[in-house]
């Protein structure tokens, strides 16, 4: 357990540690090893897989929705209208392990789509356990902090990924250059991330949410001197 003692700090109580414990006893996963990323909201931790996994002593992303710093006003926002959590109960921790299980389904909806994202393997409460997306052990960055280096092929690539996720029915919702990974190398593929805040087209925001997702892809590769017509590309996302 010496592994997830390390995490073990003011921000995450107690049943947040049980549950990782928990993990740890069942031989999901062997160690939790150092975060990959942390936010007001949520941490992402690199960890090595148990002999209960796929693969033992491979490695898998666990992100953990913190309770206590969480804006959970603001996930309500987004949980609304949403015929998969209807009718989750109106209190802190109980929308957080709403939105992490938002997130998992979320994830499967963008495996089923086609489109490159994190697999989802297993949540409870709080706690998610989905694919790593590194090489060798090394976490992918952002296409902020790697920049493109090939912008039209790739602007394309994620507007075209906007077009499938529509046509399957979901929004991601928060879709900028900070929430796409480019993976390998030399030829990176973009891979969308934090897709907990994805809305389905029901929600009675996700128009505004589709056009802001794509108004932030046409703002970054407009600075490669690409340049798109938004209502162009609304039409070709909902055609």
């Amino acid at each position: 357990m010496r592994e997830a003692d390390k995490i073990e700090t003011s921000v995450f109580d107690r049943k947040t540690m049980m549950l990782l414990y928990d993990f740890l006893n069942k031989g999901i996963i062997s160690s939790v090893d150092y975060p990959i990323s942390t936010g007001k909201e949520a941490d992402v931790f690199r960890a090595t897989t148990g002999p209960r996994f796929t693969k033992e002593g491979e490695f898998t992303a666990v992100k953990i929705f913190r309770i206590e710093t969480a804006n959970f006003i603001h996930m309500q926002d987004y949980l609304f209208n949403d015929p998969r959590f209807e009718h989750v109960r109106h209190n802190k921790r109980r929308i957080i392990d709403a939105w992490c299980q938002k997130e998992f389904k979320n994830l499967e909806i963008c495996a089923k789509a086609k489109v490159p994202a994190p697999k989802p393997f297993v949540f409870n409460k709080n706690v998610l356990l989905m694919e790593f997306i590194g090489e060798a052990g090394v976490p992918d960055t952002t296409l902020k902090q790697l920049r493109s280096e090939a912008p039209a092929e790739d602007c394309e690539v994620i507007l075209g990924y906007v077009r499938k996720l529509y046509r399957a029915g979901l929004v991601h919702a928060d879709l900028s250059e900070f929430n796409i990974l480019m993976h390998g190398y030399p030829n990176a593929v973009p891979y969308l991330i934090d897709v907990g805040q994805g809305v389905l087209l029901g929600h009675p925001k996700a128009e505004e949410f589709l056009q802001r997702d794509i108004m932030n892809v046409l703002r970054y590769f407009k600075g490669y001197g690409i340049k798109k017509e938004l209502a162009d590309v609304l039409d070709w996302v909902k055609a």
